[in-house]
C-alpha cells in the first residue's frame, strides 16, 4: 500500500526522513517495499500484511503504529463538524436484514456542489495510486486512505422511497456497476438496496443507478462493516477485486465507521458545501468491545529470551493504545478493538517483543549440558541422500541383489564377470549384481506401463569378484533412472538429470564435476555422444549417460531413457560432517536470460565455464533452461538458453553494474567465432 510521508507527517511533525523512517518500519512493524519521489512529496510503499489491514491500511493508523516505535505522541487532527437541526432520520430510513453487516452508519449532507476536486487532494490521491473521479467520491477516498475503512456515496434522489436496505441478494439478480459491467448476483452475498432496486454490491462496488453526478445534491454517505468471508468469496465469485473489498475480505473495527464517517462529512462540507444533518443514522445492535487478554510477565521474558521489566513492558503496550494492569507478575491486557490481529497471549508477547526490538534481544547459550549421540556417519549420509533425491521427485525402488543372465546382457558382460549363486532358486536369480541399472531398468519398464514418465532410484550393495581371500568385494551403489514417452519432453532428458545430480552433490557438499570428453567403460549401455564421467578429485565415482537405442530396443523398451551410477563408498571420501554454510544475501537478486548459437558438437560445460568465470562473484547461479536444434538455426548449430542470476551480500545491485558484467561475458562468449549470442 502507497503511503504520502507528508501526509504522515501532519500526524507526527517530528517524523524522521523517509530513509530512516523505512528502516524504523522494517525493524519493528511492516517492510517498506520502495520509497519514491512524487511532486514534493514522498510515497512509502509499504507492505501491510492481511492481518493488520483493519488498523493500518490508513495513513491515521500507520502514523499510530510510527507513534509506537518512536515514543512520540500522535497529533490530534479530529474536525469539528457543525450539524443542522433536521435529524438525519426524518429524510432517510435504513433497514439491515442480514446479520453479515454487524454496523451500518449513514449521514446525509444537503446542498453539495459536486464539482473536482482542489489540487491538494487530487495528489494525495495520485500520491497512492487513485485518480480523482470528482469531490464527493475523491472525499470518500481520501478518508478511506487517512483511516482505513471504506466508504461510498449514493444521490439521495436515486432512491427509492428514501430508504438503504441492507440485504441478501436475490437469485437472479443483476446490478450494473459503476466500472460499466453488469454483474450477476446470488443469493451469498450482501447487497445495499433501496425499495425496488440493489445499489451495490456490499464492500466491493457501487452501482450506477444511484452515482454521484453533475446534477446531485444531496447525498447519502455510507460507512459500514460487513463480514469478511462473505466479502472475500464475493470479490472471487464476480472476479472484481476493489480497494474495499481487500479491506473488508480480511475483517474491519466497526468502531471505526463513526470516526470514518465525522471526518467524511467535514471533508464534503468543506471542499462541497452544503449542511450536515443531525445525527447520523447507525444501526449497531451488538457492539463490539475491548479483548481481554491475561499475559504471565515471566512468560514473557522466557519466550522471548530477555529479562524485560515489567515496567517496560506496561509502557510498550501503552504506546500502542493497549490498557494493561499489573498484579502478582500477571496483567490484564484490553487490546483496542481495531487491532483485530491480537487475541491471544502469545499475540501480545510478540508485541511486547517486536516495540522492544529483536535486535536487542542478546543471544545467549542455552542452558544444560548437551551431549550428542553418535552416530554412524554413513548412516546420515545414506539418509540424507535419500531425502534429497526423494524431495527432487524421484521414488526409491528396492531390488534383489540376485539377477539372470538376461539382466547381465544389458552390459554385454560374460557371466563369468559375476558372483555365481551356487544352489540358486531359480535361474533368474543365478547371480548377484555387480549393477544396479539392470534392476532399475526392469522397474522403469513396469512402470511405463501405467505412467508417462518415470522418476525412480535405488541404493544398494553390488557385488564385485576380486583376487582377495574372500573371492569378492561389496559396494554401496547409489543408482538412478529416469524415462519418458513423451517425444517432446524427452530431448533434454540427459541435461534434466545431470541438473538433479548437481542438486544432489550441492547438497551433500561434494565438488563433483561432470567430464563428457572422458572415456567410459565400452561395456556400459551408453549413447556414446550423451554420457559423462563423474568425477571427484582424483576418482572417478560415477558415470551418466542416455541408455542406447539399441539396448532400449533389445529391451522392448519405447522410451528415453537416461540413467546414472555412482560408487557412494567412494564419493563417501569427499562427504565432510562439517558444514560450510553461506550467509543468505539480503538483497534482492537479478535475473538475465542468455540464449547462444553454438556448434552441435560443443559442451555445455564449455560454454558454462566462460560465463562463469567471466561473471564473477556477483554472479550467484547459471542454469540451462532450453535446448533447441531445429530447421529454423543454421546447419550444425544448437541454441542454448542460460537464466543468469546476480546478487550482492552488501548492497542492492543496479541494473548498470549487470548490464556491464553481461556485456563482458558476452563480449568473452563471442571471442570464439563459432559462438553467437542471440
Amino acid at each position: 500500500m502507497k503511503f504520502s510521508y507528508n501526509w504522515l507527517k501532519e500526524y507526527i511533525p517530528t517524523l524522521p526522513k523517509p530513509d530512516k523512517l523505512a528502516d524504523l518500519l522494517n525493524m519493528h512493524a511492516f517492510e517498506v517495499e520502495s520509497i519514491e519521489k512524487h511532486n514534493k512529496d514522498v510515497v512509502l510503499d509499504v507492505n501491510i500484511l492481511p492481518n493488520r489491514i483493519a488498523d493500518a491500511s490508513g495513513h491515521r493508523g500507520l502514523a499510530r503504529e510510527i507513534s509506537a516505535i518512536l515514543g512520540t505522541p500522535l497529533k490530534d487532527t479530529r474536525p469539528k463538524l457543525k450539524e443542522s437541526q433536521t435529524p438525519t432520520k426524518d429524510i432517510l430510513k435504513v433497514e439491515v436484514k442480514t446479520t453479515l453487516c454487524p454496523r451500518y452508519t449513514a449521514r446525509v449532507i444537503r446542498g453539495v456542489k459536486v464539482t473536482d476536486s482542489p489540487q491538494w487532494l487530487k495528489d494525495r490521491l495520485l500520491a497512492c495510486g487513485i485518480r480523482s473521479i470528482n469531490n464527493i467520491v475523491d472525499a470518500t477516498n481520501y478518508v478511506m486512505l487517512d483511516t482505513g475503512q471504506p466508504l461510498h456515496a449514493f444521490d439521495l434522489k436515486k432512491i427509492s422511497g428514501a430508504k438503504i436496505i441492507v440485504r441478501l441478494a436475490k437469485r437472479g439478480e443483476k446490478i450494473h456497476a459503476l466500472d460499466d459491467t453488469t454483474y450477476a448476483l446470488d443469493e451469498s452475498m450482501i447487497v445495499i438496496a433501496d425499495a425496488e432496486k440493489a445499489l451495490a454490491i456490499a464492500g466491493i462496488k457501487g452501482g450506477a443507478t444511484a452515482e454521484i453526478s453533475p446534477t446531485t445534491h444531496e447525498i447519502i454517505i455510507e460507512a459500514a462493516t460487513f463480514d469478511g468471508p462473505t466479502i472475500r468469496m464475493t470479490s472471487q465469485k464476480i472476479k472484481l477485486k476493489t480497494d474495499a473489498s481487500a479491506r473488508f475480505s480480511v475483517g474491519m473495527d466497526p468502531n471505526l465507521t463513526s470516526e470514518a464517517m465525522e471526518r467524511v462529512a467535514a471533508l464534503v462540507v468543506d471542499i462541497a458545501g452544503g449542511e450536515v444533518l443531525k445525527t447520523p443514522i447507525d444501526v449497531y445492535p451488538k457492539r463490539t468491545l475491548p479483548a481481554k487478554i491475561v499475559v504471565r510477565t515471566e512468560h514473557v521474558r522466557s519466550v522471548l529470551g530477555e529479562d524485560i521489566k515489567d515496567a517496560e513492558m506496561i509502557s510498550i503496550l501503552k504506546r500502542l493504545g493497549f490498557e494493561a494492569k499489573l498484579a502478582r507478575g500477571v496483567m490484564t491486557v484490553l487490546v483496542p478493538t481495531y487491532r483485530v490481529d491480537v487475541r491471544l497471549e502469545e499475540d501480545v508477547i510478540e508485541e511486547i517483543g517486536r516495540l522492544y526490538g529483536f535486535e536487542h534481544i542478546v543471544a545467549k547459550h542455552p542452558m544444560g549440558e548437551l551431549v550428542p549421540s553418535e552416530v554412524e556417519l554413513s548412516h546420515v549420509w545414506t539418509d540424507q541422500t535419500k531425502d534429497i533425491i526423494a524431495g527432487l521427485g524421484f521414488r526409491e525402488a528396492y531390488n534383489y541383489s540376485f539377477i539372470g543372465e538376461s539382466e547381465i546382457a544389458v552390459y554385454h558382460e560374460s557371466p563369468e564377470n559375476y558372483l555365481e549363486i551356487e544352489n540358486p532358486t531359480r535361474r533368474e536369480f543365478a547371480y548377484l549384481r555387480r549393477y544396479l541399472l539392470p534392476g532399475l531398468l526392469r522397474n522403469m519398464h513396469e512402470n511405463l506401463k501405467h505412467e508417462p514418465s518415470v522418476r525412480m532410484f535405488e541404493m544398494g550393495r553390488t557385488y564385485h569378484p576380486t583376487n582377495t581371500k574372500d573371492g569378492y568385494t561389496e559396494k554401496n551403489n547409489l543408482g538412478l533412472i529416469m524415462a519418458e514417452r513423451s517425444s517432446t519432453k524427452d530431448a533434454n532428458l540427459f541435461y534434466e538429470l545431470k541438473g538433479v545430480l548437481a542438486t544432489y552433490f550441492e547438497g551433500m557438499g561434494v565438488d563433483v564435476w561432470f567430464d563428457e570428453a572422458e572415456a567410459i567403460d565400452a561395456h556400459a549401455p551408453y549413447h556414446p555422444f550423451r554420457r559423462a564421467a563423474l568425477r571427484a578429485g582424483d576418482d572417478l565415482v560415477g558415470v551418466l549417460g542416455e541408455v542406447h537405442p539399441v539396448t532400449r530396443e533389445e529391451l522392448g523398451i519405447k522410451a528415453t531413457v537416461v540413467s546414472a551410477e555412482i560408487d557412494f563408498d567412494r564419493l563417501a571420501r569427499y562427504i565432510s560432517a562439517e558444514k560450510e554454510f553461506k550467509v543468505i544475501s539480503k538483497y534482492p537478486s537479478i535475473m538475465r536470460d542468455l540464449a547462444i548459437l553454438v556448434p552441435l558438437e560443443t559442451r555445455v560445460e564449455e560454454v558454462t565455464d566462460v560465463i562463469e568465470n567471466t561473471g564473477g562473484e556477483l554472479l550467484v547461479d547459471s542454469d540451462l533452461f532450453d535446448m533447441y536444434e531445429g530447421s529454423e538455426l543454421p546447419h550444425g548449430k544448437q541454441s542454448l538458453a542460460f537464466r543468469l542470476v546476480f546478487q550482492a551480500q552488501d548492497r542492492t545491485l543496479k541494473d548498470t553494474e549487470v548490464d556491464a558484467i553481461m556485456t563482458s561475458i558476452i563480449k568473452t562468449l563471442e571471442t570464439n567465432l563459432e559462438w553467437e549470442t542471440r
